[in-house]
């Protein structure tokens, strides 16, 4: 592939990512596919509630990316089949909250339901599970659930500063400065040099 060619192809790509950043999955699949980018038409797809399409798309694909390997294991996952291959740790780290971000963003409620029912399946493979939940959860402002998590991801992993962290900050939705700044104490207890703990604390002090 020529320079002009590899440039046309990053400028879809560049352009098909805004695209789907500003919810507009049409523009999205138009550049993906006009930069051959069968994954991203896949992303699309799936964002947008068409999970079978979706799983065309990857079939076509399996086992070239990691990215592909965990969208389709998690579209299993969602339609409740037999899962052939389990996530990875990395997976989960790298993709998981993402994903459930971009599926708020596109208001796909009940799939999400669906994802967070298999946590403790989730859970086999990555046990910080539970903070990334949390952390989605609070962020699209479902406080009460974000706290139900990340008080099991405490169950799991109190020396964690970051889910002492999120704590915090679930406690100062909550109105609850007190308790967040206990959090905020606990978190640079367990790691003296968690800064982002430290800042939270000076802006409460």
């Amino acid at each position: 592939m020529n320079k002009k060619a590899l440039d046309a192809e990053k400028e879809y790509n560049t352009k098909a990512k805004a695209a789907l950043q500003s919810i507009e999955p049409e523009n999205a699949l138009e550049y993906f596919n006009k930069a051959e980018n069968l994954y991203g038409c896949a992303y699309v797809k799936f964002l947008t509630g068409e999970l079978d399409e979706a799983k065309v798309i990857l079939t076509l694909i399996n086992g070239s990316s990691s990215a592909v390997n965990w969208l389709l294991c998690l579209i299993n996952i969602i339609n409740g089949e037999n899962i052939t291959r389990n996530p990875t740790y990395f997976q989960i780290r790298n993709y998981y909250e993402q994903d459930l971000e971009m599926l708020f963003k596109y208001h796909q409620t009940e799939i999400i339901e669906k994802i967070i029912k298999k946590i403790t399946y989730l859970e086999k493979f990555n046990r910080e599970i539970y903070k990334y939940t949390a952390r989605v959860l609070l962020n699209n402002n479902y406080i009460q659930r974000a706290k139900k998590y990340i008080e099991k991801s405490i169950s799991i992993s109190y020396k964690d500063p970051e889910t002492h962290y999120i704590y915090g900050m679930i406690y100062e939705k909550m109105n609850e400065k007190e308790k967040a700044k206990d959090e905020y104490q606990k978190a640079i207890e367990v790691s003296k040099e968690y800064n982002p703990a430290k800042i939270k604390l000076n802006e409460l002090q």
